[in-house]
């Protein structure tokens, strides 16, 4: 008998254990979830559904230590109109709830996917439907490309005889900008890696020096225009669609 209560309590106590969360106040429940299955930490991007607007372009940036930045920007309106928050978050299962948001304010839920985050409804259901897609934010960047130095070997299909510190792009992941040369000018340009092949340069700046050809204005030209790249972790090539490549580099070992 006494054994059968030894073994009844122990049983209790575990699955008590099991639904208890196991993480202190943040109700992360042990087991194989998104909090301890997947590197959800990093920077999310996308353009959430507007009533009245373009779209919300949407960027959440989700840390190890649970604190969270939002920055939300209401496209097409004639008057700049968006917003900054900074606080901490909760797990509640797969889902995370960031703190500082009211309800009337918005959902403040996210449920916590590969590589994603699925902005959900305020009840903490998913939103479906023909819009269901645009509630998602992808993750920002490329391991296999970012913080590595890239050789410039050719440009618009012509080969370009260069040197690793004259003819390169480096994709800086922390400052999230891409420093690049065409033997010329150093480039500074903000950059956006999402989905980790859909790749977007905005306007940045430069050194000024004279340049003695053409060649680094048709590098900037084609940095402006391409929106996808490949690599297989040696080369990388800048694309425009499915057309040809047109600008390909090599890893700088």
């Amino acid at each position: 008998m006494k054994q059968f209560l030894l073994i009844a309590l122990t049983v209790s106590a575990l699955f008590s254990c099991a639904n208890s969360g196991g993480k202190g106040d943040n109700n992360i429940v042990d087991g194989h979830n998104a909090y301890n299955a997947l590197d959800w930490d990093g920077v999310y991007y996308g353009v959430l559904p507007c009533a009245d607007c373009e779209g919300i372009e949407t960027e959440l940036t989700l840390n190890k230590d649970l604190t969270y930045t939002l920055i939300t920007n209401y496209l097409g309106k004639e008057e700049a109109l968006g917003y900054e928050l900074q606080g901490s978050f909760t797990w509640e299962g797969n889902n995370i709830k960031l703190d500082g948001i009211k309800k009337e304010e918005g959902s403040a839920l996210y449920k916590v996917e590969e590589n994603r985050v699925r902005h959900l409804d305020l009840e903490g259901n998913v939103i479906t439907g023909d819009l269901e897609h645009l509630y998602i934010l992808k993750k920002l960047g490329n391991l296999m490309v970012e913080d590595k130095r890239w050789e410039l070997v050719e440009l618009n299909g012509k080969e370009i005889k260069g040197k690793p510190e004259t003819h390169f792009i480096v994709f800086h992941s922390k400052k999230r900008h891409a420093e690049a040369k065409a033997n010329c000018n150093v480039l500074i340009l903000p950059y956006r890696i999402v989905d980790q092949l859909m790749v977007k340069f905005e306007h940045g700046i430069s050194t000024l020096m004279a340049c003695p050809d053409n060649l680094e204005q048709e590098f900037l030209e084609v940095l402006h225009i391409v929106d996808n790249l490949s690599t297989d972790g040696k080369t990388l090539t800048l694309n425009k669609a499915r057309m040809a490549p047109l600008a390909r580099f090599k890893l700088v070992e």
